[in-house]
């Protein structure tokens, strides 16, 4: 065992720390127990997490451009007789007894690169369509399930990119897929070391795995979630108030041009879900409705674009008093398909005080010699920013010109201000086919991007739609104690609609009467989603045959905007109570002045836990009447 030296890929956040650390403590752990002359007085400095060992150095997690301070790291080393480097995520799972056992009968005297190998099903823009005539024919490595490198093919490699009398393999200013482009430096063009597939480094946890990258019980996916009553805040680092999606501002960057198919989409999907939602447009579009900024829609980047939306949203989260509980801003393309819940888990285990940058994370220039590399967060799968740090990014950040690439911009903005992003393997840049299913966790996972040659809906309903559901059953009917029944939340905002998102125009939060029993008729603008509605009439004379509110049917709690509460069914007639918003115009205004109806003709909505009424596919499936029935609800392959 003291034969392997073991470098985990790691991050300093709090949440991924803890996970590292864990890690490292097993390794060391298992080591002392198998080489018994090595004692608990003189530590083992084999094991090293790259957010220690490199604080500053933002292509740490690439691997090759820390290559040679590894093997430096290595030699310096108490013990200098390491064969092995075992590169591994803070995520997997090492048995280093097995390990040991397994690699003895290698040769590590030669060059070798073993590992769990994954291959593209088609060219993919996230490998800039290599091998597009075969990308079947090019192995590359799971790095949760571990690589294996000997010591002469690291050397070779350190050689290789620090010889200047020899030509340097091409590489890309771009980093995307540590794998990937690590096992292509390896390969050189075929003139290197192609990966070899070894049993014992394992994508599923099996007796016989060494190491494995089965789904650790983090992010709410098993065990140590914000849903398991196991979770510990010491070991996991997730924290202990959760967030909920309510607690998410989700700003949509859009333009004219996918008004008409994009938004659609999303109106089917997710946003059905979303609580606080806006729509970032060039135009201003009242069926949407869209809130316009006063930059024109670019085919290159949106710099300016976004930095305006931060500071929309930064003015209206400082006005409107209704917002103070927003932790987070959520900023994602019109083409991104994402799951509200997946999200809610993911950002419970940080903190948004601490915590301020999101996402999947890119590099560029991480070789430079000049030290200007950084790594950014890709916009298309989603930046999770904290609200707390607008302010700052506000004040301090420029746009070389309106159209530079908005998420590159962004990143070297909060550098500046010392704040580099989080990673997660959740948040994705492109299509599920675009990644080795290795790769996905369908418990797990946050978001996709793209609707090239996909159905959006069909991708939402496959990997998003039952846990979103869900998620929000039991939010709106958490389950009573005692007789297995459910306690079902209702709706307390008032509504009232004004002219919000004009700076001069943000108004004052005023309570409802003192009785709260104001009541305000909204009515929505017309919307894309109307004209998906199912074309019988069976939905709507289950609508007609509801009781009225006053029987204690209970509401479903609606989707607000800047106060403002609808119904996330299609339909667009929402009654409301509570308190009420003035001063401030909503995604959702209404394009007509509101009406006050009497009792008799507010309407109650159904609740998710009563009834839900769910469209998919062309509106397809069938509406069912309880939530039992509605765990057979039709499934897309079915179709």
């Amino acid at each position: 065992a003291h034969e392997l030296s073991f470098l985990v890929l790691s991050q300093p956040a709090r949440f991924n720390a803890a996970r590292a650390h864990h890690l490292k403590r097993s390794i060391v752990e298992q080591i002392r127990e198998l080489d018994q002359e090595i004692t608990p007085k003189r530590p083992t400095d084999s094991v090293f997490l790259t957010h220690e060992l490199f604080p500053e150095q933002d292509g740490a997690w690439a691997i090759t451009p820390i290559l040679g301070h590894i093997r430096a790291a290595m030699l310096k080393s108490t013990h200098r007789t390491a064969r092995w480097l075992i590169v591994c995520e803070e995520q997997s799972h090492v048995n280093v007894s097995l390990l040991a056992h397994h690699l003895a009968s290698e040769d590590y005297r030669e060059k070798l690169f073993l590992g769990y190998p994954l291959y593209d099903r088609e060219a993919t823009i996230i490998h800039h369509f290599a091998f597009f005539k075969n990308p079947t024919s090019f192995l590359y490595p799971y790095l949760r399930a571990g690589i294996a490198l000997t010591v002469p093919l690291v050397d070779h490699l350190v050689q290789l990119l620090s010889d200047t009398g020899t030509p340097r393999p091409p590489l890309s200013d771009f980093f995307i897929d540590a794998a990937h482009e690590f096992a292509l430096l390896v390969w050189q063009r075929g003139e290197g070391v192609p990966l070899q597939p070894r049993r014992y480094l394992c994508a599923k946890a099996l007796p016989s795995c060494a190491i494995h990258g089965a789904a650790s019980p983090d992010h709410g996916t098993s065990g140590t979630g914000r849903d398991s009553p196991d979770r510990h805040d010491d070991s996991t680092g997730c924290t202990d108030d959760p967030t909920e999606v309510d607690q998410i501002m989700f700003a949509v960057k859009t333009c004219s041009k996918y008004h008409k198919d994009r938004v659609p989409a999303l109106k089917q999907t997710w946003t059905r879900y979303v609580q606080h939602l806006r729509y970032f447009s060039d135009v201003d579009d009242p069926t949407i409705p869209t809130i316009a900024t006063s930059v024109p829609n670019s085919s290159a980047g949106h710099c300016a674009k976004t930095l305006e939306i931060l500071q929309l949203i930064g003015d209206e989260l400082r006005y409107n008093g209704s917002l103070q509980a927003i932790r987070w801003v959520m900023l994602v393309d019109d083409d991104t398909i994402l799951s509200t819940s997946a999200l809610a888990r993911f950002l419970s285990c940080y903190d948004p005080g601490r915590d301020l940058y999101l996402g999947e994370r890119y590099g560029y220039h991480l070789l430079g010699a000049d030290g200007g590399g950084y790594n950014y967060v890709t916009g298309g799968g989603g930046i999770v920013l904290s609200v707390a740090i607008l302010d700052a990014l506000q004040r301090t950040c420029e746009c070389p010109s309106a159209s530079s690439p908005d998420d590159m911009i962004l990143a070297a903005c909060l550098q500046r201000l010392g704040i580099r992003p989080i990673h997660s393997p959740l948040f994705h840049q492109a299509r599920p086919s675009d990644y080795a299913p290795e790769l996905l966790d369908r418990r797990g996972t946050v978001s996709f991007h793209k609707h090239w040659q996909i159905d959006p809906q069909q991708v939402y309903n496959r990997w998003f739609r039952q846990q979103d559901e869900h998620y929000f059953a039991r939010q709106s009917c958490p389950p009573r104690h005692g007789d297995g029944g459910t306690i079902c939340k209702h709706s307390t905002e008032l509504v009232r609609t004004a002219d919000l998102l004009r700076p001069a125009a943000l108004g004052s939060i005023t309570a409802g009467s003192a009785n709260g029993s104001v009541r305000e008729h909204a009515r929505i603008g017309p919307s894309n989603e109307d004209e998906h509605r199912r074309p019988t009439s069976q939905n709507d004379d289950r609508h007609q045959q509801q009781q009225p509110a006053s029987s204690g049917q209970p509401k479903q709690p609606g989707r607000s905007w800047l106060g403002m509460t609808a119904s996330t069914t299609p339909e667009r007639d929402v009654a409301v109570t509570g308190a009420a918003v003035t001063g401030a115009a909503v995604t959702g205004a209404a394009s007509s002045p509101p009406t006050v109806p009497s009792a008799e003709q507010h309407i109650t909505r159904k609740h998710l836990c009563a009834s839900n009424e769910l469209q998919s596919n062309g509106d397809l499936l069938v509406g069912r009447q309880n939530l039992q029935e509605s765990a057979n609800i039709i499934k897309h392959t079915d179709l």
